[in-house]
């Protein structure tokens, strides 16, 4: 069934990738059993591969795992002590996949301009024009206009998946090591938590100040709306593609 909506809202994949839980295990020796050689004649003939990841081995699929952990537990802080109606919690749901689809990537350039690579590029060809509506306090939920109500659980969420997401784009370290040095000419994203939802601050580092250890620990950001002077633990360095 979620191939189905899947496809309905995105169009049908070439390639499904599944990991080896009772649900999906269980699902495709019934649709076997049903449809006899109906699924593989369907899948081949529009080209669709469905693998499965190796059993007891769920890290295999860690790409989508830990993102699918960060939404579920913004979710979760987002809709603690509410329960709303099933057309905004379906509203709520639509506008955390727009802001997740948002994400920057990587980025390309193209004569000396940056540009950020979303998920959004892939789906519909260009990032999200959605616009950023003004904000809101909690007040909106003792309100009975319940489009308020659904852009500030919008904005709850913004900010509890961005505490949950960011962390994910610097690498653990491993023990004995230390993070790569932020360097001057580095493209980085500014985490800003103050930020409108669905915006991401990007720009490129032009100076950097290291410690007596030689750990760089601050440096400064030109952005689009000036140079902005921040911790390297609020910057994410985003690698390159060029065009």
């Amino acid at each position: 069934m979620s191939i189905r909506r899947f496809a309905a809202r995105r169009g049908l994949p070439t390639k499904i990738l599944s990991d080896n839980g009772t649900s999906f295990v269980g699902a495709n020796r019934q649709m076997c059993e049903f449809y006899s050689d109906g699924v593989q004649d369907f899948a081949a003939s529009k080209c669709i591969e469905w693998c499965f990841i190796p059993p007891a081995a769920p890290f295999m699929g860690g790409c989508w795992e830990r993102l699918v952990k960060t939404v579920k537990s913004a979710l979760l802080v987002t809709l603690k002590e509410r329960s709303p109606r099933e057309e905004l919690l379906h509203t709520l749901l639509l506008e955390a996949e727009a802001l997740v689809n948002s994400r920057p990537l990587t980025y390309v350039t193209e004569n000396g301009q940056y540009e950020s690579l979303t998920p959004f590029h892939f789906l519909i060809g260009t990032s999200s024009n959605q616009q950023t509506p003004a904000r809101l306090n909690d007040g909106a939920f003792s309100l009975r206009k319940e489009w308020q109500k659904v852009l500030r659980l919008s904005e709850h969420f913004w900010g509890r998946w961005l505490k949950e997401y960011l962390p994910s784009l610097r690498p653990k370290k491993s023990t004995g090591s230390q993070h790569e040095n932020l360097k001057v000419d580095d493209v980085v994203l500014v985490v800003d938590p103050d930020m409108p939802r669905g915006v991401w601050p990007m720009g490129r580092i032009v100076e950097v100040f290291p410690g007596r250890d030689g750990i760089v620990r601050i440096a400064d950001v030109a952005t689009k709306g000036g140079t902005l002077r921040r911790p390297v633990r609020k910057l994410a360095r985003l690698q390159t593609v060029v065009v």
